[in-house]
């Protein structure tokens, strides 16, 4: 389709089954990290004007669009609209405050909301004071300890300055108090809170860490001696974001990612590798996701091992860009329509469930209705199950009966239907066998002779045979209150009583000629009862 003669067409033909073939004889290792997922398609129209996105649980998605902010239930397939209509450009969430952090408006101020927002409707949206213009902001710990302390950093638009404000989360009404603020000589490009307390700004053609404890004191990531600070600043690149390297070694290394290359230093800003990572297209986005650097582009997906800096995977997601800071979702355009997808990584757990997809790899078409403001209140305390089911009540849970004849050996007994303790159940069993009157008596049975075994009497000596349990009790019928309610009498309480201290004698001596004693509250636990 790309060639203009039939001769330049047998050419690449020809080339590219020999690079197929020598890639084969190679059996090149299978190095790829992410597989795509389609999560919303195109036929939920919030999705064509998506700008940011969060995670909360796995069936629940924050959706931030130019229309306002919107909560996407997967399992229920609902969405609900959470405040008023204005324009979300970024979502951060502190889950161990139960906290978000919205960039919304048209003036860029910066609010937060508690989680429970999503849940209730009385739930008021917390603004930030003095946040307009604002930039770009970063969430992280700026102090440890047993309870560490989070923070919320913006950077405000300012003329030919930018002015950085520190604000700590705590848990009065407004969740946030101002820590402190600085001005910087230089338009921000990107803001992290690194691991060692220290705030990175990024900047034109670099990277410069504040202490913020004290005095904000200045060092710049890209040492001055470093022969590629030189070729920085010629070039004026934009600085996105700074990755720290788990290397193991005690000097640390961090990767500076700039927009068009990334490179290895050192603590002290020098160059730490020879090699650097170089982009294969224009990037349009970059982000950073367990370990790997996602680097967007008008065509497809480039994704690199931060550690070893191997371009290790590329998708052909065209004109995609992340909805989340780390990329695990991302917005891509399909046959000319927005879709929605996750990147999961084949390595680690699942951050959402999925319905099953089909052959493509596609979702299964998925309608989603707007949910009522008034369900929004319940979602937390509702069960899923049907309400006709009643859960059980008065329920102990003895012991496991497997499959074999073990069901059939058992001495099974009625459970009361009072609300009681399995203990206080246990302690008045053997009471209630010596002192407690007989349970009302069944209407009189005729009285059938000894000698027929197959009748149901009341003689000691005669055989009996249980009569046969109803395998489903209508609820109507009234329960007994007495544990030894299903028994037709007290001398049959007594026959059961003696037949298990038989049971138990027996293992001592087969000659034992003792009287029999009731049940201990020990044998009891071996009991069962499928009434319950």
């Amino acid at each position: 389709m790309l060639a203009d003669t039939e001769s330049e067409k047998a050419k690449w033909v020809v080339a590219l089954s020999e690079l197929h073939r020598i890639l084969k004889r190679n059996n090149l290792p299978n190095t790829a990290i992410f597989r795509v997922k389609e999560v919303l398609d195109s036929t939920l129209t919030v999705i064509r004007s998506a700008l940011s996105a969060l995670i909360i649980d796995p069936d629940r998605i924050l959706l931030g669009t130019e229309d306002g902010l919107f909560c996407l239930d997967l399992d229920r397939s609902e969405i609900a609209r959470i405040g008023e209509s204005k324009k979300v450009y970024q979502l951060w969430y502190i889950a161990e405050e139960q906290l978000l952090v919205i960039l919304c408006g048209k003036q860029r101020h910066l609010r937060l909301l508690p989680i429970r927002a999503l849940e209730a409707t009385d739930v008021e949206w917390i603004k930030v004071a003095e946040s307009k213009n604002c930039i770009t902001a970063c969430t992280g710990i700026i102090e440890r300890g047993p309870q560490p302390v989070y923070c919320i950093v913006i950077a405000l638009k300012r003329q030919n300055t930018s002015q950085i404000v520190v604000y700590v989360v705590n848990r009065n009404r407004s969740r946030h108090h101002k820590m402190c603020e600085f001005t910087v000589a230089y338009p921000v490009q990107s803001l992290q809170v690194l691991s060692d307390l220290r705030l990175a700004v990024g900047h034109q053609s670099g990277f410069t860490a504040y202490c913020l404890q004290g005095e904000a004191q200045a060092m710049p990531l890209v040492h001055p001696e470093n022969q590629l600070n030189n070729f920085l600043a010629y070039s004026g690149v934009d600085a996105w974001r700074v990755i720290e390297i788990q290397s193991g070694q005690a000097h640390g290394e961090y990767l500076l990612v700039f927009q068009t290359l990334a490179i290895y230093v050192d603590l002290q800003g020098r160059k730490s590798r020879d090699r650097e990572i170089m982009y294969p297209a224009v990037p349009t986005h970059i982000t950073y996701c367990d370990g790997h650097l996602l680097v967007y582009s008008e065509t497809h997906l480039d994704i690199f091992n931060a550690q070893t800096a191997d371009w290790v995977q590329s998708i052909g997601l065209k004109r995609s860009r992340p909805l989340m800071n780390n990329g695990s979702l991302s917005i891509t355009t399909f046959n000319d329509a927005s879709h929605v997808i996750y990147l999961a990584n084949m390595h680690t757990r699942e951050l959402l469930n999925l319905a099953p997809l089909d052959r493509d790899g596609r979702l299964k078409t998925k309608r989603f209705s707007l949910r009522n403001e008034g369900s929004r209140t319940i979602r937390a305390s509702t069960d899923r199950r049907s309400k006709l089911i009643s859960a059980p009540t008065n329920f102990n849970h003895i012991s496991h009966m497997g499959p074999g004849d073990g069901i059939q050996k058992q001495r099974l007994l009625d459970l009361p239907t009072t609300i009681e303790t399995a203990d206080q159940t246990n302690q008045h069993r053997v009471s209630t066998m010596r002192h407690a009157p007989p349970p009302p008596r069944a209407p009189p049975r005729p009285m059938m002779h000894p000698h027929n075994e197959g009748s149901n009497n009341s003689f000691p000596g005669a055989k009996r045979t249980a009569p046969a349990r109803p395998r489903d009790q209508p609820p109507s019928l009234p329960r007994s209150p007495s544990p030894l309610g299903s028994m037709s009498s007290l001398h049959d309480v007594l026959k059961v009583a003696d037949m298990q201290s038989e049971s138990r004698q027996s293992v001592a001596s087969n000659n034992s000629s003792s009287v029999s004693t009731p049940p201990s509250p020990t044998n009891d636990r071996l009991s069962s009862s499928y009434d319950s």
